[in-house]
């Protein structure tokens, strides 16, 4: 019984574990709405959206850097500009939106369109989640568009070798433009 109580009990802890450690290695960037919470300080507490140049702002604390920061980094930021005005704050930091994990999918695919890149995906995994190909799509000319820095690529990718395993999958990075003609 004691072993069984205690399977139910990993079980029931393994998902809060994952959870924690995927929120603990998330880079927040431009465009994501997160959720600022000071507790005992209902007036502070927000929801704030990543600005452009990767600064959020809130009462008290003015302006702070939350770009290329994890949630905890950020919380600790939030936590040492406000000592200055409440003693001890405790505040959480939550990514209600990732918004700045998206990718693009545009020309003959059934639901073109933003996605939300949530996870690690290759483009036979994205294509999927845009309906797959219309009937006059050209699997074999695809072209991805992306940002490196200030450095601009474009890769022409042909679907049907990469299912026939003649040419890698390709994975799928925030801010991909993936053009099916």
């Amino acid at each position: 019984m004691k072993k069984h109580v205690l399977w139910i009990s990993f079980w029931m802890i393994l998902p809060l574990g994952l959870w924690a450690a995927q929120e603990a290695s998330y880079s927040i960037g431009a465009s994501d709405l997160l959720e600022i919470s000071v507790w005992g300080e209902q007036n502070l507490s927000r929801q704030v959206t990543v600005r452009s140049d990767g600064f959020i702002s809130l009462p008290l604390a003015g302006d702070i850097l939350a770009a290329g920061k994890t949630p905890p980094q950020l919380k600790k930021d939030i936590e040492s500009m406000l000592t200055k005005y409440i003693k001890e704050p405790r505040c959480a930091v939550i990514v209600i939106e990732p918004r700045s994990k998206r990718f693009y999918i545009q020309g003959q695919v059934v639901r073109p369109g933003q996605f939300t890149l949530d996870q690690d995906l290759s483009l036979t995994q994205v294509i999927p989640l845009a309906g797959g190909f219309t009937e006059w799509a050209d699997a074999g000319a695809i072209v991805i568009l992306r940002v490196d820095g200030d450095k601009k690529k474009r890769f022409k990718i042909d679907y049907d070798k990469i299912l026939k395993g003649k040419s890698d999958d390709i994975p799928i990075k925030p801010g991909d433009t993936i053009i099916v003609p």
